[in-house]
């Protein structure tokens, strides 16, 4: 039966977020549960009294350090993070830490000022280092760094994890894991489906191998110089799978145009030379767009950009990667 293992991430926070953000996305894909302040709820008992509760209820935990010691609880004259680190060793939780190796890299507003500060950080450090400890630079590559760290540790040091097998030993409990497992099977399998399958009312709709006739004109035209244009015939198949790619996660009208115009000079009989700057006329591009659209291929990205951005985006559908694929992957 797999299992699914609650992690422990501890690290100061501030100077840390891009990388917290980045480990617990890593634990995520790993089936993990991360736990860390970003999900502490509001609690009558006292901050350190919900640390500890949560750090024996996970089956591993996880340290990082750069170049801050972090807030000092009076009672001990020790950090909280320093604290959580001992608590868990205490605990026999298994615990890996990951200690920047390069901390004169850090920046200023993100290192230990103090002077007591420091010498109890290095002091920190130097019993850090004597336990399993990994070395990062930057976000991703500490993300890398916990894969791989607590993959081999719970190959090594296996934990009873979420899925407890000491809980989950009558028959029934284990056909309705089994039922689980099956209905999660099916619905999956529903998803590639609806993925594969043409989307309802595109029939009536010009597409695959139906062709497309445009023109490409000199951009230089709207100058008074005479006209040249080249004559283009392409099946919307070939159309969108010229440009499917880079959508993948994003493109703008720009980038659009600019990749039909140099597939369609490419297949052109005519000299280059000729022909030195072409674009397609926005009617016809708009037609592509619309087009798309029509048959669920494309659709408008919604992802955040600067405020002075005023393109127009557009990425896949689940339908149109689907049909990317079977378009361009390579065969045997």
């Amino acid at each position: 039966m797999e299992k699914k293992y609650q992690v422990f991430v501890s690290s100061t926070y501030e100077d840390l977020q891009e990388e917290r953000k980045k480990v617990m996305e890593a634990l995520l894909q790993m089936n993990c549960f991360p736990v860390g302040m970003e999900y502490f709820n509001a609690s009558d008992s006292s901050q350190w009294e919900v640390i500890k509760s949560l750090i024996r209820e996970c089956d591993y935990y996880i340290l990082i350090v750069a170049g801050r010691y972090g807030s000092i609880e009076e009672g001990s004259g020790k950090s909280y993070t320093q604290k959580e680190f001992e608590y868990a060793i205490e605990q026999k939780v298994p615990v890996i830490s990951f200690v920047h190796k390069s901390p004169d890299n850090i920046s200023k507003k993100y290192v230990e000022m103090d002077a007591e500060a420091n010498r109890l950080f290095d002091a920190f450090k130097a019993d850090i280092k004597k336990r399993l400890c990994k070395f990062w630079d930057n976000a991703d590559g500490l993300a890398s760094q916990v894969i791989l760290s607590l993959t081999s540790l719970i190959k090594t040091n296996p934990r009873i994890g979420w899925v407890k097998a000491d809980e989950v030993s009558s028959s029934e409990a284990n056909k309705e894991i089994l039922d689980l497992r099956k209905e999660n099977e099916l619905l999956k399998k529903q998803i590639d489906e609806l993925m594969d399958s043409v989307p309802k009312g595109t029939e009536e709709l010009k597409q695959g191998s139906d062709v497309f006739r445009f023109k490409l004109y000199e951009t230089n035209r709207f100058v008074g110089v005479d006209d040249k244009s080249i004559d283009v015939e392409l099946s919307w198949n070939e159309l969108f799978g010229v440009i499917a790619p880079i959508m993948i996660f994003e493109s703008s009208d720009t980038i659009l145009k600019s990749s039909i115009v140099k597939y369609s000079i490419g297949k052109s009989e005519i000299e280059k030379d000729d022909f030195s700057d072409f674009t397609i006329g926005d009617s016809d591009f708009h037609t592509i767009i619309v087009q798309l659209l029509a048959l669920k291929l494309i659709t408008e990205s919604v992802r955040k950009r600067r405020a002075d951005d005023h393109s127009a985006y557009w990425t896949l559908t689940d339908y149109g990667k689907s049909l990317m694929m079977k378009l361009k992957a390579l065969r045997k």
